[in-house]
C-alpha cells in the first residue's frame, strides 16, 4: 500500500530521526503534533521541541496543543491511516486513538513486555542487560500494553550510556518504521503481549541520581553514571558541594565505603559496598565538566571521606 497518511505525534529528541525517515519515505504527513515551546536559558527564551524544529525544516504543518484533545477535530477531518506516537509525554484517550483507519502505533524503546513505562533505556542500563530493542505496538488506553506489531533487537555495548543507546535505538527505529507501517496496513498482523512477563520502570526524579557508597556496589554505581547521563546525573556530595560523575570505571581494590584515595594524582577513587569506583571525569556544582586530574589540581585538600 503506497502513500499512507500518517499524523506524527511526538516531542522528544528520540523521535527526530524517525520523523526524518518518514519525510523521506513514500508517506504523507498531513501535520505534526508536538509539545508547546518551553522557556529556557538565562534569557528565558522560547525553545521549540526537537520535533517541531525538524518538522519546520521539512516544511510540515505543526500543531502545539496544550492537550491533544484540542486537535481532535483536525484529526477527524484528516482521517489519517495512522497516528504514530513517539516520546510525546501525554496519555492519549481511546476516542482519539480510534480515529485513524488502521490504528494508533507507539514506538517503545524496549522489548515489551519488558520495561513498560517512562524510562526503559535508563532501566536496561541500570539492570546491566546485554540486549535491548524497539517495539511497535497498537496503542490502547493502558500504559504500553497494546498488541505487538513488530520488534527489533539491539546488543548493548559495555560503554553505552543513556545518550549513546538512545541514539542507536532511535536510528534503528528510523531505518524500519516506514516499512513496518506499510506492511501492517496490508496484513493487520499483531500479537498480544504476555502480561504475566511484564516488568515496569518509573519516571525518574532528580534525587534518583544520588549515590549511596555504603549500600551500592561499584558496578551498580557505574551503571547509574551511564544510565543517568545527562540527566539527572549520578552525583555525590564533597565539601558540601554536589559532584556529578561523568565517567567512571570499576576497580577491585578494597577500601572502605565512602573513603577517598587519589590514584597517580589524576584519578579519584572512592570505596563502595563492594569494589571501588575510579572517577576519570566529573562536573563540580556550577562548573564545567573536567577530568579528575584537573579537579584535583584545583583542590587544596581532599577529604578522606565523601559527605
Amino acid at each position: 500500500m503506497d502513500n499512507l497518511s500518517v499524523i506524527f505525534i511526538g516531542t522528544g529528541e528520540f523521535g527526530v530521526p524517525i520523523l526524518e525517515a518518514m519525510t523521506k519515505a513514500n508517506i504523507r504527513i498531513p501535520f505534526v503534533v508536538t509539545g508547546t515551546d518551553k522557556l529556557a536559558g538565562r534569557g528565558l527564551k522560547q525553545i521549540a521541541s526537537p520535533i517541531k524544529q525538524v518538522a519546520l525544516m521539512n516544511k510540515l504543518i505543526v500543531h502545539q496543543p496544550a492537550r491533544i484533545v484540542e486537535v481532535k477535530q483536525k484529526l477527524i477531518q484528516e482521517k489519517p491511516d495512522f497516528l504514530l506516537v513517539v516520546s510525546y509525554g501525554e496519555i492519549i484517550k481511546k476516542d482519539i486513538l480510534e480515529i485513524p483507519r488502521f490504528g494508533s502505533i507507539n514506538i517503545h524503546a524496549s522489548l515489551l513486555p519488558k520495561y513498560r513505562g517512562a524510562s526503559p533505556i535508563q532501566e536496561t542500563i541500570l539492570e546491566g542487560d546485554l540486549e535491548t530493542g524497539i517495539t511497535w505496538i497498537l496503542m490502547d488506553e493502558k500504559m504500553d500494553e497494546g498488541d505487538i506489531i513488530a520488534q527489533r533487537n539491539l546488543p548493548i555495548d559495555p560503554m553505552d550510556t543513556n545518550v549513546t543507546l538512545s541514539e542507536k535505538l532511535a536510528q534503528l527505529a528510523a531505518e524500519v518504521t516506514p516499512r513496518i507501517l506499510i506492511d501492517f496496513a496490508k496484513t493487520h498482523l499483531s500479537i498480544p503481549q504476555d502480561n504475566m512477563s511484564a516488568s515496569f520502570c518509573r519516571k525518574i526524579s532528580k534525587e534518583d541520581g544520588r549515590i549511596d557508597f555504603s549500600h551500592e556496589t561499584a558496578e551498580e554505581i557505574v551503571r547509574k553514571v551511564k544510565a543517568y547521563n545527562p540527566w539527572p546525573g549520578a552525583f555525590f556530595i564533597l565539601n558540601g558541594k554536589r559532584i556529578k560523575i561523568i565517567q567512571a570505571s570499576v576497580d577491585e581494590q578494597k577500601i572502605g565505603s565512602g573513603e577517598i584515595t587519589i590514584v597517580d594524582r589524576k584519578i579519584l577513587a572512592v570505596g563502595t559496598q563492594k569494589g571501588t569506583i575510579l572517577i576519570a571525569k566529573l562536573q563540580p556544582e556550577s562548573k564545567r565538566e573536567m577530568t579528575a586530574e584537573e579537579f584535583l589540581r584545583g583542590q587544596k585538600e581532599i577529604p578522606k571521606r565523601v559527605g
